[in-house]
């Protein structure tokens, strides 16, 4: 079986699974330690609000994903303008109306 990762310098690849005991060490990205190579890569929660403001549900994931012990959380697909949103309930980065929850949701993963 074949597993990937990301190695000591940040790149990815990919290597026989006895070799899965690095998934569990840190990685240092650039500035950035990580505690361990676990990944959650952005993806389409399908739980904002109408609008695409950050709905409570929606930090309640995070919250968990980072209390799982997620290394590194990559926060899921957002529209930037309002002709960009693609999908219904998904969040968006479209206006500063959207800053407080957007806030609220990084507050939830670093706490």
């Amino acid at each position: 079986m074949i597993s990937f990762f990301l190695d000591d310098a940040g790149q990815s690849g990919a290597r026989e699974a006895e070799s899965m005991s690095v998934l569990f060490t840190p990685v240092t990205i650039g500035s950035m330690t990580l505690k361990n190579r676990v990944v959650h890569s952005a993806t389409y929660e399908c739980m904002a609000e109408v609008g695409g403001a950050v709905s409570e549900p929606l930090i309640k994931r995070y919250r968990t994903l980072a209390k799982g012990e997620v290394g590194l959380i990559i926060p899921g697909y957002m529209f930037v303008e309002q002709p960009g949103k693609a999908l219904p309930f998904q969040t968006g980065i479209h206006s500063d109306d959207m800053i407080p929850g957007l806030r609220r949701l990084t507050d939830a993963v670093h706490d």
